[in-house]
């Protein structure tokens, strides 16, 4: 069965979510979190930036767009991976607004059979319009599609 995808829809945002400023506390709770000891990341002031990494806790509220085909949105995935590429670094005091957009759907046949991947992008914006990063997350699925 192919998959039954409008390709139209790839790069069109379908949400965009604006979370409460992040306090110089979360910054430093997560820098200690994921190991870090750069003072940069981890001590209090005006130097104080978020780690790069920070960006893949932010989400929008809806994680695929209403449009994708149902034999997608209401199946179990799996995580396959990340790309991060960073742009200024958050500061204490920054809200930053997620763009989702659809980046990509492709199938694949590997060993065990067929595979649908799909594509989220999302885009970190400060208030003040600034890149912060830009995070593909791709989600499989198995047994979907040709």
């Amino acid at each position: 069965m192919a998959l039954d995808l409008d390709r139209s829809i790839i790069g069109e945002e379908f949400d965009r979510t604006t979370y409460d400023p992040v306090t110089a506390d979360e910054l430093i709770a997560f820098a200690k979190a994921v190991g870090e000891t750069d003072p940069r990341y981890t001590t209090p002031g005006p130097d104080l930036v978020a780690h790069p990494t920070f960006a893949v806790r932010f989400k929008g509220q809806k994680f695929f767009p209403d449009n994708l085909p149902e034999s997608l949105r209401f199946r179990m995935s799996f995580d396959a991976g990340k790309d991060l590429d960073v742009g200024v670094p958050v500061r204490p005091g920054d809200a930053i607004t997620i763009v989702s957009t659809l980046h990509d759907v492709y199938e694949k046949t590997g060993r065990t059979g067929s595979m649908v991947f799909v594509v989220v992008r999302f885009t970190l914006l400060t208030q003040r319009g600034e890149l912060v990063a830009v995070v593909y997350n791709r989600l499989m699925y198995r047994g979907v599609g040709a």
